[in-house]
């Protein structure tokens, strides 16, 4: 009697799959212990779900439907487009209040320049860098708030700021800063940008630090110095970090400077500090106009939406080069 042993293995394979020890129970067991996981992770995950959807979720697709609304708070009466219209867009104020949001966005890419010149000069070795770093993070540790009123004195016009100016003979400078339309703004800018330079000279330096210090030292030996250097070695390498300080700095500009707004100025004089942000308040809670609050809330939604759709597919394209 001859045996095929090639045939064997298959034999031995056809043996297994039928055998009630084999392979099957033991991959039902996988799938038994991986539904065990996806249930108890579901059910962890399901008191953050209902928090969120409480506190962000609901009240967002409230907010949506009051914007179409003439609601005083107790009842609302269907009025559509007319909070966007009306209320935005034909309000004599709006062209002021959109352009104070566009200065104070389009501050920020010269904000963050200088952030990178400064975390540049601190990455060279500098003497004293690190008490220069904390000198320039100690803003981040400040609120907005405390920032907002220290601002609001120092540029007041007994304030420091002109007392200095008289001091050394400059007095015919002297002015109430936030008492003028465009200095204002321009000091409402100026605050804000400095409170956000602190973090950008941080993260930027620590990009700089822990780049490929053997790109550098080649450039060096192949004669690269001072801008040259600057623009085609240390850009290049620390791009990402730069694009991440614009991200974080205008969504601040665009969502986060309600509280600089209200302690520096409280959106004067007239309208002249006011932004898209401080206008949802000023509409709803000063002046009682709470669907047209909702309706500047869904513009401020559309607005973030746009640019964080812009930031990533340019992101996408650039991580595709």
């Amino acid at each position: 009697m001859t045996v095929d042993l090639r045939r064997a293995p298959a034999e031995k394979a056809v043996a297994w799959r039928r055998s009630p020890a084999g392979p099957p129970r033991a991959s039902q067991k996988r799938q038994t212990v991986i539904r065990q996981r996806q249930y108890w992770g579901r059910l962890f995950v399901l008191p953050a779900v209902v928090l969120v959807s409480l506190l962000i979720i609901v009240p967002s697709i409230q907010g949506l439907y009051y914007s179409f609304t003439n609601w005083n708070g107790r009842s609302a009466t269907w009025v559509g487009l007319d909070n966007y219209i009306n209320g935005i867009f034909l309000s004599p104020d709006f062209a002021r209040i959109a352009l104070n949001s566009v200065c104070v966005v389009l501050s920020v890419p010269f904000g963050v320049a200088l952030s990178v010149i400064v975390a540049n000069l601190l990455a060279n070795n500098l003497w004293g860098r690190a008490w220069f770093r904390g000198i320039y993070f100690l803003p981040i540790a400040l609120s907005w708030v405390v920032i907002g009123i220290t601002f609001a004195y120092l540029l007041s016009g007994r304030g420091p700021i002109n007392g200095l100016l008289s001091s050394v003979g400059l007095g015919m400078f002297s002015q109430d800063w936030l008492g003028g339309e465009t200095s204002a703004l321009i000091s409402i800018i100026l605050v804000f940008n400095w409170s956000y330079f602190g973090i950008n000279v941080v993260l930027l330096f620590t990009g700089m630090t822990t780049a490929d210090a053997s790109i550098t030292e080649a450039a060096r030996l192949d004669g690269a110095h001072g801008v040259k250097m600057f623009f085609n070695i240390v850009i290049p390498q620390v791009r990402r970090y730069v694009e991440l300080c614009l991200i974080l700095t205008m969504a601040a500009a665009i969502t986060s400077i309600f509280a600089l707004i209200y302690t520096m100025t409280s959106g004067g004089p007239g309208v002249s500090t006011t932004t898209l942000e401080y206008a949802l308040y000023t509409r709803s809670f000063s002046l009682g106009h709470f669907s047209q609050g909702a309706a500047f809330g869904i513009l401020l939604f559309l607005i973030s939406l746009v640019f964080a759709v812009v930031r990533l597919r340019a992101g996408v394209k650039a991580d595709d080069d």
